[in-house]
């Protein structure tokens, strides 16, 4: 054999049938998007008084409590334990503790600590069990009714109110320099959370679970340690949330969190579409904090926007559904056009 001669390439062609395929997967991708995009863009232009400073602080202010909370979410998604089907129920068990705490005299740090405490329990419970081998949404499902339960029970289903002037009141209705205490704690949890995700050793633990749970043990990461960390985390943020909000009405209530308080729907649908809207993998290994943020930012925008349509809560509330099935669709077709392309 002539050693001059040109090596033959062995690697096979991809068949124009397949590209063509992956082709329409990407298309069909893009025509969504570009879709979306022009709606949206269209009812920010007409919407009234739309692109203002003034407004443009609203919606992060909006955006800071459910963003704070799915921040704390992305950490269960990332690392493949899909999603806490009982933030709103552990956000309404804090508040009754953080309101009851207050009522009673003990000052915001220890209400503060008293609440993170019940946090915790709330989250290690169930990280335990999904450590053990429980199914995620069984068992978030079933921790939601005992949360709710006793929040119930502890507040005698009623209003837990305490007065003005509070230690607590620099956190739910003060600024800093012009923006609210609640929308800078949002921004610094977010920088955080991402710095730990991406550079710390306990990010890449979450990332490399997440992906691959069998590589993860292989190197002596079990995701039962793991699974009671995020959930920690999701509860703590829960907690925060329930925290600066009873700080800023000055009370507390099991419902405050539920469909019947917030107008754009159940707190927990709201995180969940804000993890989902991001574009974060629900099976694990794919996303980030920065991800959840945007989304916040996105959902609390979309929702602004149609308040100054005019649009009353069912609309609103749709509204965040279809975002859901709408991010399902992209997700699940991006997915598909790259198996298609391997």
């Amino acid at each position: 054999m002539n050693a001059d001669a040109p090596a033959i390439s062995r690697q096979p062609k991809t068949p124009i049938w397949l590209a063509n395929l992956v082709d329409k997967y990407t298309w069909l991708v893009v025509i969504l998007v570009a879709l979306f995009v022009l709606t949206f863009a269209y009812g920010m232009i007409t919407a009234p008084n739309f692109l203002t400073w003034f407004n443009f602080k609203t919606i992060i202010r909006d955006a800071a409590l459910v963003g704070i909370m799915a921040i704390g979410l992305t950490f269960v998604t990332l690392s493949g334990n899909f999603f806490l089907l009982s933030m709103k129920e552990t956000a309404a068990l804090a508040i009754v503790a953080f309101a009851t705490a207050m009522s009673a005299g003990y000052g915001f740090e220890l209400s503060f600590l008293f609440t993170m405490g019940v946090a915790v329990v709330a989250g290690a419970l169930q990280g335990i069990l999904i450590g053990l081998g429980g199914n995620p949404i069984v068992v978030t499902l079933g921790a939601a009714g005992l949360f709710f339960g006793i929040a119930s029970w502890w507040s005698d289903n009623l209003v837990i109110s305490f007065r003005r002037p509070h230690g607590a009141e620099w956190l739910g209705s003060g600024s800093f320099m012009g923006l609210p205490n609640i929308t800078v704690a949002f921004i610094l949890i977010a920088i955080v959370a991402e710095l730990v995700l991406r550079y710390s050793t306990f990010g890449r633990q979450v990332y490399l679970i997440g992906s691959n749970r069998a590589a993860g043990k292989a190197t002596g990461h079990e995701n039962f340690s793991m699974a009671i960390k995020t959930c920690i985390i999701a509860s703590a943020c829960s907690a925060f949330v329930a925290i600066a909000f009873s700080a800023q009405v000055s009370s507390a209530h099991v419902n405050y969190f539920s469909s019947s308080f917030g107008s754009s729907g159940d707190m927990t649908i709201l995180v969940i579409a804000t993890v989902m809207v991001a574009g974060n993998s629900i099976m694990g290994g794919f996303g980030s904090s920065l991800r959840s943020s945007l989304g916040a930012v996105f959902i609390s925008t979309v929702d602004n926007m149609m308040v100054l349509h005019g649009f009353n809560s069912g609309p609103r509330v749709l509204a965040v559904g279809l975002m859901i099935v709408f991010s399902i669709i992209v997700f699940a077709l991006v997915r598909r056009g790259s198996r298609v392309q391997e």
